[in-house]
């Protein structure tokens, strides 16, 4: 059931399903999108872990438009509601921009309370061109409607798959210009502080087992960069799915729950 809790002034929306002991599961979403992202996987990943969804500020069910944030807020505003519920150590398990607010709570409380990481569908390029583009469209209010639906299909690409088709439909609404616009100007300027999620990663000055799960795009040089990240730094992994979206935890939850097992089975007893 969602919930909600006041967080330094900040109202935030989340469940908390489960009881088993060693880490917990911090489910984080993409712009734009709730908690429901996930319900596919909580199935799955409750009957071994404590799951927490948390829902950004303003994307819970009161979708009224708030102030202006960041991923710095998101992360404090995350940390907040995780230390109200008595959370000693957990794993996030991030989809798309979601990931940066897990690479920042790691860096923030180090690999002794966030001992792994999963990131869902990053981008870990620097920004290609279309898509900085398509940040830029959804920061103009005289175009950011076509830019949103343009991203909308990209993410899409042309699936039938159901589940993924209602998400999109019938439970990521209720942002207009104010909640995109930010989307875009909060993505651009991650990418132009670190370059890319890899460039992020880098930089964590505590490595720990971090993994990327993804299905696209369908390139070689992606593969390959991700090959030659791992070679570099051996605490990072990735699993290529063969999904057609950009939503793998909710077009393949269940596979998308033994990444994250898998990933927990990593890391080094202390």
């Amino acid at each position: 059931m969602i919930t909600t809790m006041t967080v330094d002034g900040v109202q935030i929306a989340f469940d908390d399903q489960g009881h088993e002991p060693g880490p917990a599961l911090v489910l984080l979403n993409g712009w734009g999108h709730d908690h429901r992202a996930f319900d596919g996987m909580v199935p799955y990943l409750r009957e071994r872990h404590r799951v927490i969804r948390v829902c950004w500020r303003g994307h819970g069910p009161d979708r009224t438009p708030v102030g202006d944030f960041g991923v710095e807020e998101m992360t404090s505003d995350t940390i907040g509601l995780l230390d109200a519920l008595e959370v000693e150590s957990f794993v996030p398990v991030s989809h798309a921009h979601g990931g940066w607010v897990a690479l920042d709570m790691a860096e923030r409380l180090g690999s002794e309370r966030v001992p792994a990481a999963l990131l869902l569908d990053l981008i870990m390029t620097p920004a290609p061109p279309e898509f900085l583009a398509a940040l830029r469209g959804i920061q103009d209010p005289a175009q950011w409607k076509a830019g949103r639906d343009a991203l909308v299909r990209s993410w899409l690409a042309d699936t039938t798959n159901q589940a993924v088709l209602d998400h999109v439909r019938y439970q990521s609404g209720g942002h207009g210009f104010d909640m995109w616009a930010r989307a875009g100007r909060v993505i651009e300027n991650a990418y132009a502080t670190w370059s890319s999620p890899m460039g992020r990663m880098e930089r964590l000055t505590d490595p720990r087992p971090i993994r990327h799960v993804f299905s696209h795009p369908k390139s070689a040089a992606y593969d390959t960069l991700h090959e030659e990240f791992r070679g570099r730094h051996p605490w990072f992994s990735y699993t290529r799915l063969d999904g057609e979206t950009h939503f793998p935890g909710i077009e393949l939850p269940e596979q998308v729950a033994a990444q994250v097992f898998d990933l927990v089975a990593t890391i080094p007893a202390r």
